[in-house]
């Protein structure tokens, strides 16, 4: 009878495990679906402020600190480098101040001593114009004589001046030259087409244009002039080796041939 329940005992306990493996096999299809439950319950619902505070933490004090004083510094860099650079420019201010007082000084006296030359060379030129004899006239330190009727080559020209006491015009500078022509066009008013002969030639060495006094006569504008307003004189070569002002093209120097016919300017 022993035997007989014990069996008993081990037949109730296959047709129980028959059964839980039956049920698991049926219960295998929805096992994620429990699991998901059993985890949902598991998880408590939160509130968006708790989420938000574990999802974003607030920054550390030591990082908000370290970024205002990172901040303030970068702040303070670039106040200390517009202050030198506001240095800088006011330093070159009272230097070009400074330069600019020395500038006007330098005026001042430089007018100053214009204004007492002017004075002396004023007197010296009343009494320059007084030594001009006749024929002679008077323009700037020297005494001049055109004469239009005397229509002669380059040598004979300057013969008739060195006769007067004189020799063919020359000039250093454009205020000569200036001085010149305004003589020279009052003397024509009649505005007679003469041409001027003037006291330079590079008969000596051909393009090297001297004066009578052995001095080099100023090149360029505004001394010589062009005769197609393109290629400026002097420009005639070995066959023209003579100075003169040219009435065509408003009196300026030009080189001519020697043995042609001009007027001759006297200076003395």
């Amino acid at each position: 009878m022993v035997f007989g329940k014990l069996r008993d005992k081990i037949k109730c306990r296959k047709l129980a495990e028959l059964a839980k493996e039956r049920n698991f096999g049926r219960m295998l299809p929805f096992l994620p679906l429990l699991l998901l439950v059993t985890l949902g319950a598991s998880v408590s619902v939160k509130d968006p402020e708790t989420l938000q505070s574990e999802m974003f933490p607030p920054i550390h004090s030591n990082c908000t600190q370290s970024l205002t004083d990172f901040l303030l510094l970068r702040q303070e860099v670039q106040l200390s480098k517009m202050a030198a650079a506001e240095e800088v420019r006011t330093q070159l201010m009272r230097e070009n101040l400074q330069v600019l007082t020395q500038v006007r000084d330098a005026l001042s006296q430089v007018s100053e001593t214009l204004t007492q030359r002017s004075q002396v060379g004023g007197n010296s030129l009343v009494e320059t114009r007084r030594t001009c004899d006749p024929p002679f006239s008077p323009v700037g330190d020297s005494c001049l004589l055109l004469s239009l009727d005397q229509k002669e080559d380059w040598a004979t020209a300057r013969q008739f001046c060195v006769g007067k006491g004189a020799d063919l015009a020359r000039f250093s500078d454009a205020a000569g030259y200036a001085a010149i022509l305004d003589y020279v066009n009052k003397i024509n008013s009649q505005n007679d087409m003469t041409d001027v002969w003037l006291g330079g030639t590079d008969e000596a060495l051909e393009g090297t244009w001297l004066w009578v006094t052995g001095e080099l006569m100023p090149r360029g504008t505004p001394f010589w002039g062009s005769t197609d307003g393109y290629d400026a004189a002097p420009d005639g070569g070995r066959s023209q080796n003579c100075a003169g002002l040219y009435k065509r093209d408003n009196y300026y120097m030009h080189d001519f041939r020697c043995n042609g016919a001009a007027a001759p300017l006297c200076q003395k």
